[in-house]
């Protein structure tokens, strides 16, 4: 039920949804007489929330805000640290694309599956586990992680250390899955010290949850997005609604996380 609800939330607080809906909503009012007055104002409300979030660019700050939470370490203190294993969280492959073409498309976070390669090179002794199914309600079938198995074998980049768990489909389930299959197979690296690659405006959450599992988790954060210095304005509507997105999808994610005791903490820190 809570991965039901949570869906359905993030497809109710996304702007670029709201948007849409308001200036459908305004168009349908404006070729009715009696609320064509309301309609010109719904039209206009929606147009001045779209430049405020452009000249204000308060998603990007947001993003800005989450990325920054964690830093990354660098190799050289990975290589000091005894490591029992690494832990890679899905979202890199287009489920959509895959399930009507049959073929990988890697989207924007494919930095996370970049990452899992090169950890597993350095990392040559300790699993490296990839975690996640499929992230939306209806069964289509599809699982990222025997999609991405099948697609790093057929080009020759799989290793040997690296383990895919399929059937995860949120960050809730990626870390009570990965944590019941190393239990099962390294039971002796449950208590190890770990690291967790994502987004790095999604590590938040994520080391919210590992940690509600008493693991020794370090952040590798990757995938960022968000600018190093903050800008005061931005003429780009659809760039700023979308990190508007990303950033509300975050916030509300820790928000709801937070209060099912999935977390350990509304916004976790290092």
């Amino acid at each position: 039920m809570f991965f039901i609800l949570s869906k359905v939330a993030t497809f109710l607080i996304q702007p670029g949804n709201l948007v849409t809906l308001g200036f459908a909503l305004g168009l349908i009012l404006v070729m009715v007489r009696k609320w064509r007055s309301a309609g010109f104002g719904l039209l206009a409300a929606v147009a001045a929330c779209c430049l405020l979030i452009t000249v204000i660019p308060v998603g990007e700050i947001g993003v800005q805000i989450l990325e920054d939470r964690f830093p990354k370490p660098t190799l050289e203190d990975i290589q000091k640290r005894d490591i029992a294993g690494v832990i890679v969280l899905a979202g890199a492959i287009d489920g959509d694309q895959y399930v009507a073409r049959q073929q990988i498309e890697y989207n924007a976070a494919a930095d996370r599956v970049v990452s899992m390669l090169s950890l597993a090179r350095l990392l040559p002794d300790v699993p490296v586990i990839f975690t996640g199914g499929d992230n939306v309600i209806l069964d289509r079938k599809f699982s990222e992680a025997d999609a991405l198995r099948d697609d790093l074998s057929r080009n020759g980049l799989g290793a040997a250390n690296i383990f895919y768990e399929g059937a995860s489909r949120n960050t809730a389930e990626n870390a009570e899955y990965a944590h019941q299959m190393i239990a099962e197979k390294w039971p002796e690296k449950v208590r190890g010290t770990w690291l967790v690659v994502t987004s790095a405006r999604h590590m938040p959450r994520s080391m919210g949850v590992f940690r509600r599992y008493d693991w020794s988790v370090i952040a590798w954060p990757v995938d960022y997005i968000a600018t190093p210095q903050r800008h005061l304005t931005d003429i780009n509507v659809s760039h700023s609604i979308k990190m508007l997105e990303d950033a509300l999808k975050e916030f509300a994610g820790l928000t709801a996380y937070n209060w099912t005791g999935r977390t350990t903490a509304w916004f976790p820190a290092p």
